[in-house]
């Protein structure tokens, strides 16, 4: 089933992880596809749930995600952006209602307005209420993937590997005075 747009591939791959290939349940990790080209190729599955489903439970690498990315640069997203929002950090991410894969959390560490393809100041944080399945269907560019900080406490966190993303219909809710 199609989920996302065409250009949208994630994966879990232990070797992108530094220190242990080991999932939490404590088998090896796997290299796993979840979408591929925008199609859902895999769910993540434990073991209780693999059983209740009658499906393999899968092993994916613990805190390691990937998603390929493009060849579109952070400076070409900004000049290519008549008004909007540039977000260097997401600080946590909250599931809301996993029915509907809806999420929340906050911007942090630098959130600036873009005018007439200029970054002109920097703005208050916001708090965004968003699906990643409507996010990753209203990418406008990809940029080259590097690993980021995925943690709340600012220690590296798990092997996530993003693109820079421009994003068009972002679901910012409200502000906040989150530092």
């Amino acid at each position: 089933m199609k989920v996302a747009d065409e250009r949208v591939t994630l994966v879990s791959d232990p070797a992108d992880n530094i220190g242990s290939s080991i999932t939490g349940d404590g088998r090896p990790a796997e290299k796993i596809v979840f979408i591929e080209n925008g199609v859902l190729k895999n769910l993540n599955y434990d073991r209780y749930w693999a059983q209740k489903q009658g499906k393999q439970p899968t092993a994916a690498a613990f805190g390691s995600m990937r998603l390929m990315g493009g060849d579109s640069s952070l400076a070409k997203m900004i000049a290519s952006t008549e008004r909007g929002i540039l977000v260097t950090r997401f600080w946590y991410i909250r599931p809301v209602d996993q029915r509907t894969i809806l999420f929340t959390g906050l911007t942090r560490d630098g959130t600036f307005l873009i005018e007439n393809g200029k970054v002109t100041h920097a703005i208050k944080n916001f708090r965004y209420n968003e699906s990643p399945i409507f996010m990753l269907n209203n990418v406008e560019a990809f940029g080259t993937p590097v690993r980021v900080s995925a943690s709340e406490d600012s220690s590296p966190g798990g092997a996530i590997i993003m693109p820079p993303l421009k994003i068009h219909d972002f679901n910012f809710t409200s502000l906040s005075d989150a530092v």
